[in-house]
């Protein structure tokens, strides 16, 4: 029996191993995509980066190697298994949870509406970016989801467990985007104030259950990193290059925008609440916190599916489904499909080639080396700038490496090479960028060139 000042909710309209299939066939097309990209020769920046920095932690034995960066959630996920099909599943996985999630919502709507919104967002080139580029990003999005889910069941419950429950997966959020903290502040503190009908009595209550937890991750965070490397890590590295404008998140969100638009039409207290995330991208953009398009298109996507009215006539339902498949048919007309490049093609091969090396054999400057140490399987062999022992080797490189790695940087060679090369080395080969001086006692390592040649012929063809 529902519980007092309780909305009852309605049975699913199919079984569980039902939601769980249909959910499986979202998440698996994408991790099989992806997994078809990674074997193709195709990597990621953003997964190389946090691969590359969980394995120097793992093979120095050292988790405070990881330096406490922001966002701690992907870095402390791939520790079991720090691999590019790792990090996929991972992506996955949260897909499937959301999308597990929204079927749950369909029961709601009795309509596969908010189903449909969800697969034409994921199943196009933008979507699988969330599983193939950056899988932090699911995870994300999965949390926000789960936030709002309860928030939304303790506005209608007045329930103080979904208070709860609202402010603990803002605050995970926290650990994969500093936009988790932010809808917890504008949600439990900004809009309650400004539209004194969205505050749940008692407003204190509400501001604690919301805003606390992220507060305390924030404070959490900023704590132990100061603790273990004399910096506080505040949530502004940007792993995602850059983050998409104005202009083409609103060309790729327009059944967010026809949502947005019925919402209007009929104004209710938490109307103002479907615009906000929209506002927050952008105010994040500004500040420096970096995102993809898959994010944005996303996180919009899901505000649309809680936004969707349930009482939507036939006409409407047809208008969000068409616009839905046409967004969905631009993106694969549009969108560039993501293709391994030659640069790739060497990096990996020389990679490979120096992942045979004994341990703190090869020195090199990992600022300037990031596009080769993405394909990196291991970090033993490298002796970098974060390893205690660097400045003594780059004095006396012959007395403590085998191998000196010189790659290109905004001046010329890192390791100033090619003003002072290093003394008693001989150079290896040079190739793509790449120039490997050796000791003359140190084995000759050989790069296959022909198979970088012969795969870079199938990428271009």
């Amino acid at each position: 029996m529902a519980s007092p000042g309780t909305i009852s909710r309605p049975e699913p309209l199919a079984p569980r191993w039902v939601r769980g299939l249909l959910a499986l066939a979202v998440a698996a097309p994408l991790l099989g995509v992806g997994l078809m990209l990674a074997r193709a020769g195709w990597r990621s920046d953003v997964h190389g980066e946090f691969i590359n920095h969980v394995l120097f932690a793992t093979d120095r034995g050292q988790l405070q190697l990881l330096g406490f960066e922001y966002p701690p959630l992907p870095f402390l996920l791939l520790l079991p298994w720090a691999t590019e099909t790792w990090a996929m599943l991972l992506g996955a996985v949260a897909i499937f949870g959301l999308a597990w999630l929204v079927l749950d919502d369909c029961t709601a709507h009795r309509s596969m509406l908010p189903f449909l919104l969800l697969v034409g967002m994921l199943w196009t080139p933008i979507g699988i970016s969330l599983v193939a580029s950056d899988f932090n990003e699911a995870v994300g999005l999965f949390a926000l989801y789960f936030g709002w889910r309860h928030y939304r069941r303790w506005w209608e419950t007045r329930q103080t467990i979904h208070g709860l429950l609202t402010g603990l997966w803002l605050g995970l959020a926290f650990y994969t985007s500093p936009l988790g903290l932010a809808l917890a502040l504008v949600a439990g503190v900004v809009l309650p104030l400004v539209f004194p009908r969205l505050q749940i009595p008692p407003f204190a209550s509400q501001l604690v259950l919301l805003v606390f937890p992220g507060i305390a991750a924030t404070a959490t965070w900023a704590y132990l990193s100061w603790v273990f490397t004399h910096r506080v890590a505040f949530p502004f590295t940007p792993w995602e290059p850059a983050s998409p404008g104005f202009l083409t998140i609103v060309v790729w969100t327009l059944p967010y925008l026809l949502v947005v638009l019925l919402a209007l039409l009929r104004p209710r207290a938490t109307t103002a609440g479907v615009v906000l995330p929209f506002v927050l991208l952008v105010a994040a953009n500004r500040a420096g916190w970096h995102f993809s398009l898959a994010f944005a298109t996303g996180l919009l996507t899901l505000v649309a599916i809680i936004a969707l009215p349930k009482d939507l006539d036939r006409w409407r339902r047809s208008a969000v489904v068409g616009v839905v498949l046409a967004q969905a048919a631009l993106a694969w007309w549009l969108v560039a499909w993501p293709k391994p490049t030659t640069d790739d093609l060497a990096a990996r091969a020389v990679a490979e080639a120096l992942s045979t090396t004994p341990p703190r054999s090869i020195l090199i400057d990992d600022r300037w080396a990031t596009h080769l140490l993405k394909w990196v399987p291991s970090m033993a062999p490298y002796l970098t700038t974060r390893d205690v022992g660097f400045e003594l080797a780059l004095a006396y490189p012959a007395a403590k490496v085998r191998y000196v790695m010189v790659t290109q940087d905004d001046e010329g060679l890192s390791l100033d090479a090619d003003v002072h090369p290093p003394v008693g080395f001989v150079v290896d080969w040079s190739w793509n960028g790449y120039t490997l001086y050796r000791r003359p006692d140190a084995p000759r390592i050989s790069v296959r060139y022909d198979a970088v040649l012969n795969a870079a012929a199938e990428v271009t063809r």
